[in-house]
This record gives structure tokens, C-alpha cells and sequence, in this order.
């Protein structure tokens, strides 16, 4: 939705769907260390714990939302979005092995 906004010339349609959405996904953020749940019920506006790992999520699947959250914290200047995803990235960088790359799966 972000992207068809960009290319639409900023047809606020596409903003208001991709907030929407975002917003629906924003509870999978409220875990005790900011790393995301891996689902949500987007109707509920609810995250939903992973119960097969014990707790370790992939680096990459909770990673993944970095372009786009910080985008539309951009563009419309709520902060929350980047803010969710930053504290991921924090997670990310206090996970990073002795050789400098992150981890497969972190805790």
C-alpha cells in the first residue's frame, strides 16, 4: 500500500489503508522484550504467541517491517511505527555473535 501511494502521487486512500493496517498489526509488538508475535489477528487487532519455539523467533521474519514502518512514520509523522521497529533492531544488535552478523534466531 505504501508503494501504490508513492506511485499514485500520494492518493490518500493508499495512506489511510496502510495505517489502518499497520495499526492492526502494532500489538505484536507489545511483548516484554519488543520482538514481535509471528501472527496477528488482523480483525482483533491482536497478537498472537508462538508456542511451537520456546520464545526464539527468526532475526529475519521480525526484521522484516523496518522499510516499511519507518516509511510511513515518515510520511506521516507518528513516531509509534518507528519506534515499534527500532526497538527490534535493538534486540537485533545485542544478539550479534562474535563475528558480526546476527543470528538466525533470537530470544
Amino acid at each position: 500500500m505504501l508503494s501504490a501511494y508513492a506511485l499514485s502521487g500520494r492518493d490518500s486512500l493508499y495512506l489511510e489503508k496502510a495505517v489502518d493496517l499497520a495499526d492492526r498489526i502494532m500489538p505484536v509488538f507489545e511483548t516484554h522484550n519488543g520482538l514481535p508475535m509471528t501472527m496477528v489477528n488482523l480483525g482483533l487487532k491482536q497478537g498472537i504467541p508462538e508456542t511451537n519455539h520456546n520464545g526464539w523467533v527468526s532475526t529475519a521474519e521480525v526484521a522484516t517491517l523496518q522499510l516499511e514502518f519507518k516509511y510511513l512514520s515518515h510520511i506521516t509523522g507518528d513516531q509509534k511505527y518507528w519506534n515499534a521497529v527500532e526497538k527490534v533492531m535493538e534486540v537485533v544488535r545485542e544478539a550479534k555473535m562474535d563475528n558480526g552478523l546476527a543470528p538466525i534466531f533470537i530470544k
